[in-house]
């Protein structure tokens, strides 16, 4: 039998060498995960520990003298207690004029968290344990630095670090000077003092009143009017929300729609916060020298009233006055700068594009008809075949003294004769409804008016509709005496 010679293995030098190299890799890749697991136990040990709450300090408000603030990244700044409770930021030098209050809501929460200083809970009573991994825990350039002082002389420093709760940021890291603990401290007291140096201003409220406004202009930058709705009548009129008219760049009335629309806007206008003093520098600066448009809102003299909590109307006198909004350069793509007085805030892009991007055309009124039946005292149709008078009179209680809920309130007279009130209120109702066709080219020719209604209201305005041939198949509506619209033949219904 021949012999067989047992193979040689030409490979074993090299599965020796790969065998040497994946020890080192075990080995490096222990001493690493030793590492790891070290870390990763010494994590776990700050933060599965006996959950601790407590206080660094608890004092009255008047114990407080002063905080100062300093933001990563940002410049520090100080606030000092009045003693009224008010708090005064302090000017960054002794040159320096002044300086104003802090806004009292701000002013009350910065106090809060500066004598009610609380942790929701303590990582680890040794400094050895957290010190070495300052940098993970966001205290080697800490997210706010907050100085203390009070009136006995003591005083404590505070350092807020990133979020210890990255799922909800409920918890942050926070180490106190003179103290070797890790806390964990409550976003709450954070966001409070986490606060910049501009959002300390007051910012005040606009008051704009929708129900005493009786006229909006828009300006350009050199002071020509672009837009300006303006109320006919009075703003105590029953029916003065449907009497506006847009007066530039023409005379036309105005959508009701589209003017509650601008109004609720109004009410709505809201500064943003506080740049600074409107000087010639800053005003420069924010472009404010030669502004994008200025926005003009006229309030009339009158009252407004309100509902209090406890159920009780409160009656408000206001005087005449003008609120002006100068708009300069955006400051981002959400807001703009704007002066108000002599200072200058920010301003929403949104809020004041209702009053300088709106096309005025689209605000002219799309209804032929836009006097309520309830606003509505007579209406005189004129036409070739003769004219009808419509009179709505209120029934007095002693012209029927067996009222019943059926009974209607209101009586309609046509020439003189009773007629059915709700065949007449179904009637207005429809043409509250009817709409113009398009606009009217700028080459049309007005011609001779063949029906013309002229209504009167109870708060003593008239408006009138007049109708003319336009073409075969609609007529030019002239709203008023205003005429940029035509509606198509027939589109005003009947009245009974």
């Amino acid at each position: 039998m021949q012999k067989v010679e047992r193979q040689k293995h030409k490979d074993r030098g090299r599965r020796r060498l790969i065998g040497l190299l994946l020890c080192a890799v075990l080995l490096i890749g222990g001493v690493t995960a030793g590492i790891l697991l070290s870390n990763k136990a010494r994590e776990e040990e700050i933060k599965t520990h006996q959950h601790l709450t407590g206080a660094i300090t608890q004092r009255s408000a008047g114990e407080l003298l002063s905080l100062t603030v300093t933001q990563r990244g940002k410049n520090s700044w100080t606030a000092v207690r009045e003693e009224d409770g008010s708090m005064r930021l302090q000017p960054e030098d002794d040159s320096m004029p002044v300086t104003w209050l802090v806004d009292e809501s701000i002013a009350g929460r910065l106090t809060d968290a500066a004598v009610n200083l609380t942790y929701d809970d303590v990582f680890t009573e040794n400094r050895s344990d957290w010190e070495p991994d300052a940098e993970d825990f966001g205290l080697k350039d800490p997210l706010v630095t907050a100085v203390f002082r009070y009136t006995d002389g003591t005083e404590i420093t505070a350092h807020f670090g990133d979020s210890a709760d990255p799922d909800d940021n409920a918890y942050y890291y926070m180490t106190v000077d003179g103290d070797d603990r890790l806390y964990a401290v409550a976003a709450g007291t954070l966001e409070d003092l986490n606060t910049e140096k501009e959002l300390l201003h007051p910012v005040p409220a606009l008051e704009i009143r929708g129900a005493l406004l009786d006229r909006v202009t828009v300006k350009n930058g050199d002071g020509t009017v672009r837009t300006e709705w303006a109320l006919e009548g009075q703003v105590s009129d029953r029916d003065a929300a449907e009497n506006w008219m847009l007066t530039v760049p023409i005379i036309y009335p105005a959508d009701y729609d589209a003017m509650k629309n601008l109004r609720d806007s109004a009410e709505n206008l809201a500064l943003g916060v506080y740049i600074g003093e409107a000087e010639d520098e800053a005003l420069a600066r924010c472009g404010l020298d030669q502004p994008t448009a200025v926005i003009e809102l006229h309030m009339a003299a009158g009252s407004t009233g309100t509902v209090s909590d406890q159920g009780v109307y409160d009656v408000v006198d206001w005087e005449e006055r003008t609120e002006t909004l100068t708009i300069g350069n955006s400051k981002s793509e959400m807001v703009a700068y704007v002066r108000f007085g002599d200072e200058i805030y920010t301003i929403s892009h949104f809020s004041v594009n209702v009053f300088t991007e709106t096309n005025p055309l689209s605000t002219a009124a799309r209804y032929t008809v836009a006097t309520p039946l309830n606003s509505l005292e007579s209406v005189m149709v004129e036409k070739a075949e003769g004219t009808d008078e419509y009179r709505i009179e209120k029934i007095e209680e002693s012209q029927n003294t067996e009222q019943t809920e059926e009974t209607p309130q209101y009586r309609c007279l046509k020439n003189g004769e009773e007629i059915s009130y709700d065949t007449f209120s179904a009637a207005w109702e429809r043409l509250l409804t009817v709409t113009v066709s398009g606009r009217l080219p700028q080459d049309w020719e007005l011609k001779d008016k063949h029906t013309k209604y002229t209504l009167r209201t109870v708060s003593g305005g008239a408006h009138t509709i007049e109708l003319s041939d336009y073409d075969g198949m609609h007529d030019a509506v002239t709203l008023d005496g205003h005429t940029i619209f035509y509606l198509i033949k027939g589109g005003m219904t009947e009245l009974p």
